[in-house]
């Protein structure tokens, strides 16, 4: 698996910064308020050479203006560079702020809404759970567990009535295309919940057949 690749440090930045800022301050310095160049530098001859600049402001002394031209050029450079800190500052805070956001979105809990559906399944596995035993009694028992939640499906709905059946004739034929199957799948739990089925075999297919005709509801009502 492929791995983010890692942020710069804001501390690294702002090392950057200066280093190029410090290299500006050199070459401007260098070549408008002093004879130093990057040949004597190389050389070594920088040191002598600045120190005899020195000496002969001193000797000669500055003319006044030049001491302000040397004043207000300073003044520009810090001017430029604070502007450039503040707007270096300024992008280390996005971006912190970024990184900040990232991790939070990363390790954000998972929201009630997102856990409601497995509840959902596991009600409906429990019903699937029934219809795989062998013994009938586990069939009926998911068929009563089936209408039970399609009528509470149908109340959250805003369906009205006391029974299943009273909420069935309020919803529209056209609602959903299993309309009739899941009628006919409540008339069997109505038989089941009578004792009717005593006097009747309930095979594994009729049983399968409405659990198949409850679940096609559900997915059409979006409860699967």
């Amino acid at each position: 698996m492929a791995h983010d690749a890692p942020e710069a440090a804001p501390d690294t930045l702002v090392r950057d910064i200066a280093v190029v800022l410090g290299i500006l301050l050199f070459i401007y310095v260098s070549t408008n308020i002093t004879p130093i160049t990057l040949d004597s530098v190389y050389s070594g001859e920088a040191p002598a050479i600045l120190l005899q600049y020195i000496m002969s402001l001193v000797a000669t002394s500055v003319p006044l203006t030049v001491a302000k031209d040397f004043i207000l050029s300073l003044q520009n450079i810090l001017a430029f560079l604070g502007l450039l800190f503040m707007a270096g500052a300024f992008w280390a805070t996005l971006k912190i702020k970024e990184i900040h956001h990232h991790e939070e979105e990363k390790n954000k809990p998972i929201k009630n809404e997102e856990t409601a559906p497995s509840e959902k399944l596991i009600s409906w596995q429990v019903i699937v759970n029934h219809m795989n035993s062998e013994n009938p009694a586990e069939w009926k028992l998911a068929i009563l567990e089936a209408d039970n939640i399609l009528d509470e499906v149908l109340e959250d709905m805003g369906y009205k009535g006391e029974t299943l059946a009273e909420k069935l004739k309020s919803m529209s034929r056209t609602r959903i295309a299993s309309y009739d199957g899941v009628w006919e799948a409540h008339k069997l739990r109505n038989q089941i919940a009578h004792g009717e089925t005593l006097d009747m075999e309930l095979t594994p297919k009729v049983a399968r057949d409405a659990i198949a005709k409850f679940e096609n509801a559900f997915k059409e009502l979006g409860y699967l």
